[in-house]
């Protein structure tokens, strides 16, 4: 039966809201470092979660900000993310570690199987025992001020000076066979603990004393903020404490379970770890310990493992425990929970006028929290919106209806329109000066609440995606804002009404959250921020690392900073960083990311309800998150800490590893290089975001969030430099860009002794296929020839043997019929006369017949014939002329026959067609081609018929063109624009000339020449 069950109804509540508001009133008044350990965020890494370590007996952080685990397994190195063995350097196994010890960034390492180690950087320094280290397992090390090493090992202690080890023993005090710990205190004093007895060594002194109390197997010694040495043992359940004075002696309490590592916390609280019985922590470290007040995680609250061994507190104020199955890490959480009834998730949040804190869920009811006092009132659930007024009441919608609350109670306003179906939620809901209620419903659209009556709203957009506004806000002006999805956004003031889009600068989105503040507005959205200054929208740069993605809350900071709450958790914008990105395109903002348990919680059932972050009048934030329902004080935030250089952790080619140098250099087939990087910030490693480039390849930034490694395929050869830089999330100055330069060298067929020889062949190559073209062409040419020949040979037989011996036998009968006649006849004169015509006929055609079979068989070149030709020709009025340039050559007799045939035919047309005054023909023997060019200044010839096809029913052009063709020349006919024609013909040197090759010194002026006609 409960203690207060025969109490009324009534007084019971009042009691038991009396003691939730002393105990709330308790929590906040505690001091520091009597924060329970509730309040620490524990993460821990296991084989079987996160592929973690196993078997974790030595803890220690070098200076670089390394953590190292001992493990049977051997050594490993944390970095926050990711666990990385220790390769010796001959790569035999290291064993199992017993001790560490962090010396700078140097790390002693003491094994089980007996000897130490000394690594720093890529070297390790091996001290076997023996030669004055003692054998056995080195169970402890410690530095003393001096700089020397002491080592308590199963066989002795042992001190070491930098050159050589010295055994301890009964001659410096220390009787003992073995040594179970060392430690050096902040006086500098040495406590070594052998196998019953505890001995002290001042410094200066050159012995060890007793000091007075029997000990047994002694797993830790640790100094207390008071300066006083505590003593735990691993077998027997006990914990000393040194009483100082003339004659120490031991403090002895026994404890309810032995105690393998001690550690005293900077805020002074004592922290034990127990083989089989979990972490405990006692927040007052005096002896006597309360062993009831203690503090206690085992598996059952999420421990990685009830037989825990050392404890480490690192630089950041984190504690490290090892245990049998990984490794566990506590740290403060940045989010304290609010003091509602356990288990209230997808709570709406509004602070009222008087500062309360209201909240509202769809499984706790409505609540009010001030000053330490909780209030709640059944309410129809679920609560989906909650929004302050202009009192000190908010109010409260969800699927049931409206409801006006105040600290006197809840007074329902109105049910959901009729056209609500049963799953119709409100969305959002804005206040309007008039005190008129606009209310957005899932599905509905817009509707306005006065006097307890609903009126609906025409739609401001025909897409079903923007039915219903997603946000809802007044400003100070009195203007109303209504936010939708797909980047629209709503201004009412009065009868006006405008919409607002890209055109207007906004581009986030689904515009979810919105905030007005000293004149100025900002909205969130699904793709980050936007600041209104009255007439546009301004995007705000953020990184693009999915941080800002989803806001669903804006809120008001410190000194003008923004807070935003989303899907990535919650964020500070600081007003330096936001003024400065706003004015400098490009630059990459700076803001702080609360821990990961700020997210937004989440039902897939339900429409999340909003607002999800509320700024009290104190400046203290409240947050509704997937812990439930959060308080942050912003005055309570840790100063932002400068952030380590990024470390090039290895670079790997094709899976293999390459050893880091100044230059790096990669072979020729490099084809996958993979570059891992990490920065050290064991505290909140996730709050890490990377960004990297490789100059001479990346054009821009790549943002790679968490990720911490860069891999490029298929790298071209030359020089490359890789810079990458780290963000802290929580708002750290960045250090500059770590960089890591490196060639990747030519293949041996891109190296330039490799061009010379290789230029050369190919020339050599192409010169011999040019030759082997000429003389196929060539070839082929005189093949072409000789059969044209062959052909011009028959045809000449044919004439010869027919015509005209046919014509010669009728002219010997027409001279027989003339002879008799009488030499007065008038026939014989006439048939004389024929006959002589006759003669002059078989003349011409004996000749033809003879250039049939002889081309050019008068011996003339082709200008001595063109220039015969010209003054054969008696035009009056024609100016005619014949022009040579360069060095007369002997042609090939077929190119030298269609030369002078095109050129007679075109000087024809120009005659006979073209009725030109001026002609001129131009020759040009050139040193790579033949030239023949005939230009006049007549009508021209039509366009239509320049072409190889000529004017239909003509021969000349045509006949022109096949002559051209049949010696592999090029023919051009085209009218002046001038008025005229110009006929060109063109053939190579190699087909036209006769002439064998020029000598050498003959070749540079017929380079010469050709450059010129060029």
């Amino acid at each position: 039966m409960n203690a207060l069950s025969f109490l009324p109804a009534g007084y019971r509540r009042l009691c038991a809201w009396g003691f939730c508001a002393w105990l709330l009133a308790g929590l906040l008044s505690l001091p520091t470092q009597a924060e329970p350990l509730a309040l620490r965020e524990h993460h821990r890494w296991t084989m079987a979660d996160d592929d973690g370590p196993n078997q974790v007996g030595a803890l220690a952080q070098t200076g670089d900000g390394y953590l190292w685990l001992g493990s049977d397994s051997g050594l490993l190195r944390f970095d926050g993310f990711n666990f990385t063995v220790y390769q010796t350097a001959d790569g035999q196994p290291l064993g199992t570690v017993a001790s560490l010890l962090a010396v700078g960034d140097g790390l002693w390492v003491g094994l089980r199987a007996g000897g130490a180690r000394l690594i720093q950087g890529q070297t390790a320094r091996s001290f076997p025992a023996g030669q004055g280290l003692p054998g056995g397992a080195l169970y402890g090390l410690a530095r003393d001020r001096d700089g020397a090493i002491w080592a308590a090992a199963h066989e002795g202690l042992a001190r070491f000076d930098g050159q050589r080890w010295t055994a301890i023993g009964a001659a410096e005090g220390f009787d003992s066979s073995s040594a179970r710990a060392v430690f050096v205190d902040r006086d500098g004093t040495v406590w070594a603990a052998g196998s019953h007895r505890l001995y002290q060594r001042a410094a200066g002194a050159q012995r060890f004393t007793e000091v007075d109390g029997a000990i047994d197997w002694a797993s830790q010694i640790a100094q207390a903020a008071d300066g006083s040495i505590w003593i735990a043992e691993r077998y027997v359940n006990r914990l000393h404490r040194v009483v100082p004075g003339p004659l120490p002696r031991l403090q002895t309490q026994t404890m309810d379970a032995p105690i393998n590592g001690l550690l005293f916390d900077h805020a002074g609280g004592l922290w034990t770890s127990t083989p089989g019985n979990g972490l405990r922590r006692y927040r007052h470290a005096q002896m006597p310990l309360d062993l009831a007040s203690a503090e206690r995680v085992t598996r059952r609250e999420g421990l990685s493992a009830d037989y825990l061994w050392p404890l480490l507190e690192d630089r950041d104020g984190s504690l490290w425990a090892g245990s049998n199955a990984g490794l566990d890490r506590f740290r403060l959480r940045e989010l304290s929970p609010a003091p509602l009834p356990a288990g209230t998730l997808n709570a709406a949040l509004a602070v009222a006028t008087d500062g309360a804190l209201w909240a509202a869920s769809n499984n706790r009811g409505l609540m009010r929290l001030d000053d330490g006092e909780l209030q709640r009132w059944p309410i129809a659930e679920p609560v989906t919106a909650l929004l302050a007024d202009r009192a000190a009441g908010v109010w409260v919608g969800g699927l049931h209806g409206i409801w006006h609350a105040t600290p006197a109670g809840v007074e329902l306003q109105a049910r959901l329109p009729e056209q609500a179906g049963p799953d119709t939620s409100v969305r959002a809901m804005a206040l309007a000066a008039d005190g008129s209620l606009w209310v957005s419903l899932n599905g509905l659209g817009l509707f306005v609440l006065r006097e307890h009556r609903w009126q609906a709203l025409a739609g401001v957009s025909e897409l079903h995606s923007q039915v219903m506004p997603v946000s809802a806000s007044s400003d100070g002006q009195g203007r109303l804002w209504f936010g939708y999805r797909d980047n629209l956004l709503v201004s009412r003031q009065g009868d006006a009404l405008r919409r607002w889009g890209a055109a207007d600068g906004l581009r986030i989105g689904h515009v979810t959250a919105q905030l007005h503040r000293q004149g100025e507005s900002w909205f969130g959205g699904q793709h980050g921020l936007a600041r209104f200054d009255g007439e546009r929208f301004q995007t705000l740069a953020l990184p693009a690392n999915g941080q800002f993605d989803n806001i669903y809350a804006l809120l008001p900071g410190h000194d003008g900073d923004l807070w935003a709450h989303g899907k990535g958790g919650i964020l500070q914008l600081p007003a330096a960083e936001v003024a400065r990105a706003l004015a400098e395109p490009g630059y990459r903002l700076r803001y702080r990311s609360v821990s990961l348990d700020g997210s937004l919680a989440n039902d897939p059932y339900r429409v999340l309800p909003l607002p999800t972050g509320v700024v009290g009048a104190d400046g203290r934030l409240w947050f509704s998150t997937s812990a439930g329902v959060s308080l942050l004080d912003p005055a309570r935030q840790p100063a932002a800490t400068p952030l380590p250089a990024v470390v090039i952790d290895k670079v790997l080619v094709d899976g293999a590893s390459e050893p880091l140098s100044a230059a790096l250099q990669l072979p020729a087939d490099s084809r996958r290089i993979v570059i891992d990087y990490t920065a050290l910030h064991l505290h909140a490693p996730q709050s890490l975001s990377f960004r990297y480039r490789l100059q001479g390849y990346d054009r821009d930034w790549n943002e790679a969030g968490r990720q911490r490694r860069a891999t490029y395929t298929g790298l071209p050869a030359g020089d490359y430099r890789f810079e990458v830089q780290v963000f802290d999330q929580g708002g750290g100055q960045p250090a500059a860009p770590t960089m890591l330069a490196f060639s990747v060298a030519p293949a041996f067929y891109l190296r330039p002794l490799f061009y010379l020889p290789l230029a050369a062949a190919l020339l050599l190559g192409l010169g011999w296929l040019h030759r082997r073209v000429v003389r196929r062409d060539r070839q082929r040419l005189q093949l072409q020839l000789q059969a044209q020949q062959g052909e011009r040979e028959r045809i000449a037989r044919e004439l010869h043997d027919t015509l005209l011996q046919s014509l010669q036998g009728l002219m010997l009968r027409f001279q027989a019929a003339a002879d008799t006649l009488a030499a007065d006849h008038p026939a014989r004169t006439r048939l004389e006369r024929a006959l002589d015509r006759a003669d002059e006929v078989m003349h011409e055609g004996r000749e033809r017949v003879q250039q049939l079979r002889q081309p050019a068989a008068s011996g003339l070149g082709l200008a001595a014939e063109l220039s015969q030709f010209v003054q054969g020709l008696d035009e009056p009025g024609l100016d005619l002329a014949v022009q040579v340039s360069g060095d007369e050559r002997s042609l090939q007799a077929p190119v030298q026959d269609a030369a002078y045939r095109i050129a007679v035919e075109a000087v024809g047309n120009a005659m006979r067609h073209g009725a030109a005054q001026r002609i001129t023909v131009t020759l040009s023997y050139g040193a790579r081609r033949l030239r023949l060019r005939i230009e006049d200044d007549g009508q021209g010839i039509a366009l239509p018929y320049a072409s190889a096809a000529g004017r239909p029913q003509r021969w000349g052009i045509r006949g022109m063109h096949e002559r051209a063709a049949q010696i592999g020349a090029s023919l051009e006919v085209q009218p002046l624009t001038d008025g005229g024609t110009r006929v060109e013909l063109q053939l190579a040197a190699a087909l036209s000339y006769t002439r064998p090759t020029r000598q050498p010194w003959r070749r540079w002026f017929a380079r010469r020449r050709a450059r010129d006609d060029a």
